[in-house]
Formats: structure tokens, C-alpha cells, sequence
């Protein structure tokens, strides 16, 4: 039911797949990305990564946490995305990445969310983690960050075209984007929608587009046509949201 695109089409004929985009985007809001290139390898480092993550103690956690700039650690039921139906917060911890902005750089600007990530040290988590462990989080995920970067672009492309606009409109909106990249791990608690229990509440999403990368668990769900929708794992794609709402209601 959720169409499947593969991007590497788009460079042998980028009208075809503009148009199965349009449907994709007016029929469904939703569809998996696949063929973008990113190495496999870079999205396991990723998982394993986010993985040594949420095993810090709940204290080393809390010290990655900045809510001024909303980056770093987000507790488990901190969030609580559909207050209506839940009976307590999403069964899910998080952590925020964003662009590297530092305090004497003049884009500096709590005020937009743009400044520094909280990054893990030997220092701030309290050695829980090696000095060698901590670099390679944050290399790790500064490549990814570039790299989804690079690669929301292409998407935005085509959804300009799938517009019918020149594929580079709306490129001088997104000069400098604030996007994130949000780490996700889930408790191992079976969301039950009748007592208002969920791992991820009913929500659309901010911003122009969310690539969203899971691994082999499922739970996420859409709502199509009045009712929720299974959008069960695909190794090595994204779902990819243009703001419809959508649901992760177990784990």
C-alpha cells in the first residue's frame, strides 16, 4: 500500500519518477525510499552507535541534555505527542543532533535552535565510555548527518518537480536547514492503545520532509483513509513522511 521509490531512478529518468512522487505525496503522504546510496555500513554504525548510547546509565544520559537548544538526551515519557489518547508519555528516550553551530559563530541563535550538539566525553558521562568510543559517535554521526543532508536535498528536488517547478526552487530556502537527526530507542513495553499506552503518540511531523530509518522491529503505522496502517521494516530504506500523521504504537 505505501509506495516504494528508488531515488537512483530519478537519474536515468527524473520525470517518471517525479510523477509516481506526486501520487505517492497526494495519495498516501508516505512512501520508502530506496537506491539512495548510503552505504550499509554507515547505517549499521549508526545503530550500533545509538545502541552504546541508551546503554549510559540513566545519569550519563542526563548530562547530554541541553533543552535550550533542544539537542542531546530526551528521557523515556518525556514526550507525550497525543495527550488526547495517552494515559502517559511515548515509551521512548531520544537524542537530537542538528548542525554544528558554535557560540562565537554569528549564526548562533538559541532563540532559532541554532548553536552546539551535545556530545558524549570521557569528561560529561563520567567515563562510562572510552575517549576512542566518544570519537567515533560523533564521527559517525556527523557523516550521517552530511549525508541525509545531501540527500533530503535530492528528495526536495523532486518534489519541486513533482510540482511541476523547476527542480531547484526551493533550494534557496534551504541555504542553511535546520535539520536533525533524532536517535530513537524504544522501551521494551507493548504499546496498548486502549489504555493509552504508546510508544510514539499520533503526530505529523515539523519541517518539509522526515526520512525516517528503522531497524528490523515494527510498529510504526500510518493513518490512511481513516484508518491505521501497518508500514512494517524494510531492510535498508527510509519511510519517508511529508506530514500526514503517522503513529509508532509498539515496539
Amino acid at each position: 500500500m505505501i509506495p516504494v521509490i528508488r531515488i537512483d531512478d530519478a537519474q536515468e529518468d527524473r520525470q517518471t519518477t517525479a510523477k509516481i512522487l506526486r501520487e505517492a505525496c497526494m495519495n498516501v503522504g508516505f512512501f520508502y525510499l530506496e537506491g539512495h546510496g548510503i552505504p550499509h555500513d554507515l547505517l549499521e554504525k549508526v545503530f550500533l552507535q545509538s545502541q552504546k548510547l541508551f546503554h549510559l546509565s540513566t545519569s550519563a544520559k542526563q548530562a547530554l541534555k541541553d533543552a535550550t537548544m533542544s539537542r542531546g538526551y530526551t528521557a523515556m515519557e518525556e514526550e507525550t505527542l497525543d495527550p488526547k489518547s495517552q494515559t502517559k508519555g511515548d515509551t521512548k528516550e531520544g537524542f537530537y543532533i542538528g548542525p554544528e553551530i558554535s557560540k562565537d559563530d554569528p549564526r548562533f541563535n538559541p532563540a532559532k535552535l541554532s548553536g552546539p550538539n551535545v556530545w558524549p566525553t570521557e569528561q560529561n558521562i563520567k567515563g562510562e565510555l572510552s575517549a576512542q568510543d566518544c570519537q567515533d559517535f560523533r564521527t559517525v554521526m556527523d557523516e550521517y548527518f552530511s549525508q541525509m543532508t545531501a540527500w533530503s536535498f535530492r528528495v526536495t528536488q523532486l518534489l519541486a518537480l513533482a510540482l511541476e517547478l523547476n527542480p531547484h526552487y526551493f533550494d534557496p530556502y534551504f541555504q542553511e536547514p535546520m535539520g536533525f537527526i533524532r536517535l530513537l530507542h524504544y522501551a521494551k513495553e507493548t504499546s496498548n492503545p486502549e489504555n493509552g499506552v504508546f510508544a510514539c503518540g499520533a503526530h505529523s511531523d515539523y519541517g518539509m520532509i522526515t526520512l525516517l530509518l528503522t531497524d528490523h522491529q515494527p510498529g510504526l503505522q500510518i493513518h490512511y483513509k481513516g484508518d491505521w496502517v501497518d508500514a512494517p521494516p524494510r531492510p535498508n530504506a527510509f519511510v519517508v513522511n511529508l506530514g500526514k500523521y503517522g503513529s509508532e504504537t509498539s515496539c
